[in-house]
């Protein structure tokens, strides 16, 4: 190629094939957009945005959840096989439900997203969803495509990320990246990124019919709240469209499959026993009760929160329905009443905020 160009570099040659792909290609294609930065610099932008990251949300303190958190997320990366990045998940202090991604492997998960899912199964599809953003590098074709040429020549690429002369340029950076990584990459990267979590978690043994159930729930929480995962406010309002599609490709992995798929959703949810909920001034935490044979929401709402009109809450904190019974040793997610007096089940669910 360094022939035929007469001379000019391979980066150079990449800059004019990118100067013209950025007025012919639309933004609803933007998934496939090819990107001019390499995997090399993809790790070191993450390895500079990680910083932001946890100092404008700061890291969830407990040490054995991040641990767990972590070990879901390092199988699912073993799943996937060989990857030019080393993967860390990390769990942020924040009450927003969500979950990110950054160049070079980089995921997080808020302690709220945490506090909504009610399986291991569901937790290893919304990983597996952000590890998808990473392997097939959507953070990396959004900066081509939001920066084009100058990505290369504002000298972002971590050769001196923290260099005085250069903060400029990592402030365009990181603005055009944190803007993606918070709000979504469009309707068809987060489709993308659907198909990948639901068979990356699908391949070694998760059931993927968790992650249609997540969904699910999360379109029930955007209607009712106006907002929702990052995912959801870039496609909106066409969310539908993904729960169908999703559930359509989980029918069909779970048709490829005789024998038993793990949802192991006492095992998440034990994980979960004080786990902050909510705002930090509200002190609320999550509590974990182990069900008799027979309980109900309304028999745990009674028993255990002492108010039975809380019984709407605790279904739907479990993902169940009111007329849900559970089974012996059930763990069952429940969430005391705040000091103010605050009682009606359905506003404390709806504005956990």
């Amino acid at each position: 190629m360094m022939d035929c160009c007469h001379g000019v570099n391979r980066r150079g040659f990449l800059l004019l094939i990118v100067g013209s792909l950025l007025g012919c290609i639309a933004p609803r294609h933007a998934y496939s957009f090819i990107s001019i930065i390499s995997e090399a610099e993809e790790s070191e932008i993450g390895k500079k945005a990680d910083q932001e990251i946890l100092a404008r949300f700061g890291r969830y303190r407990d040490q054995q959840l991040q641990a767990y958190v972590e070990s879901v997320g390092q199988r699912l990366v073993d799943g996937i096989g060989p990857t030019s990045f080393r993967y860390s998940f990390k769990i942020v202090d924040i009450s927003d439900v969500n979950a990110m991604a950054l160049p070079g492997g980089y995921i997080y998960i808020t302690r709220g997203m945490l506090a909504m899912l009610n399986s291991e199964a569901q937790l290893a599809g919304v990983l597996g969803h952000e590890i998808g953003h990473v392997t097939s590098r959507h953070a990396a074709k959004q900066l081509t495509k939001a920066l084009g040429a100058q990505i290369l020549a504002l000298g972002l690429m971590a050769a001196s990320p923290g260099g005085r002369e250069n903060t400029g340029e990592w402030a365009r950076v990181s603005t055009a990246l944190f803007e993606h990584v918070l709000l979504g990459y469009g309707r068809e990267a987060e489709m993308e990124a659907d198909e990948c979590g639901l068979r990356t978690a699908y391949q070694i043994g998760y059931d993927p019919g968790e992650m249609v159930a997540f969904l699910k729930a999360m379109k029930m929480k955007e209607r009712l709240e106006a907002l929702g995962y990052h995912g959801f406010q870039g496609t909106h309002p066409e969310t539908s469209d993904r729960v169908v599609k999703a559930e359509t490709m989980a029918s069909i992995l779970i048709g490829q499959r005789s024998g038993s798929l793990d949802v192991k959703a006492n095992e998440y949810k034990a994980h979960l026993d004080g786990l902050v909920y909510g705002a930090k001034q509200d002190k609320r935490r999550l509590k974990i009760y182990v069900a008799k044979d027979g309980d109900t929401p309304a028999t745990v709402a009674r028993d255990v929160l002492g108010d039975q009109q809380l019984a709407w809450e605790v279904a739907n904190l479990n993902g169940v329905k009111e007329a849900a019974v559970f089974h012996q040793g059930d763990q069952v997610k429940t969430l005391p009443p705040v000091s103010r007096g605050l009682h009606d089940g359905r506003q404390l669910e709806l504005t956990p905020n």
